[in-house]
């Protein structure tokens, strides 16, 4: 059998194309493996609790930032939350914790995030004296699949 001139390129273009999966439909199906959920528990600085008017007790309240939504002293103006959340009822009264998982996200893009929030321990929304966040204690690199992270609670939120 005899080839014309360039048969073999031919030959090798039509090897090379179409015969690879579409990168848009694998990645589409492949989306939920690369989704994060967070399992978060709570834990406060045991002399906190010698500090404060109430028992260590109630739910936490938070919501979660993108790292360019928050710096080391809390969110930035304007910042709108990727999720407000709520707790679980919890008891941080033997010793601070770590609370057991008291909430999990729903799945959410791998990135690093802020969580902030207060114990609200008398049901009246975050006010002074209840157990705060300090945003740098409380930012995670979150990778895809379940991710237990420990919210910690370092001050009283201040009158």
């Amino acid at each position: 059998m005899r080839a014309f001139p360039g048969s073999r390129v031919i030959l090798l273009l039509l090897a090379c194309t179409g015969n690879e999966p579409d990168s848009s439909d694998s990645a589409s199906e492949d989306s939920g493996a690369t989704l994060a959920t967070l399992q978060l528990s709570f834990q406060m600085d045991d002399d906190l609790i010698e500090g404060m008017d109430e028992p260590p007790a109630g739910v936490f309240r938070g919501s979660i930032y993108r790292e360019d939504d928050a710096t080391a002293v809390g969110m930035n103006d304007g910042a709108e939350s990727l999720v407000d959340f709520e707790s679980s009822s919890l008891d941080l009264s033997d010793g601070g914790g770590p609370s057991a998982v008291a909430w999990t996200s729903e799945p959410l893009e791998p990135q690093t995030l802020w969580v902030l929030g207060c114990l609200d321990s008398d049901a009246n929304d975050c006010e002074c004296g209840d157990p705060i966040t300090v945003p740098n204690d409380n930012k995670f690199a979150v990778v895809p699949g379940d991710n237990a992270l420990t919210i910690r609670m370092e001050l009283l939120h201040p009158c």
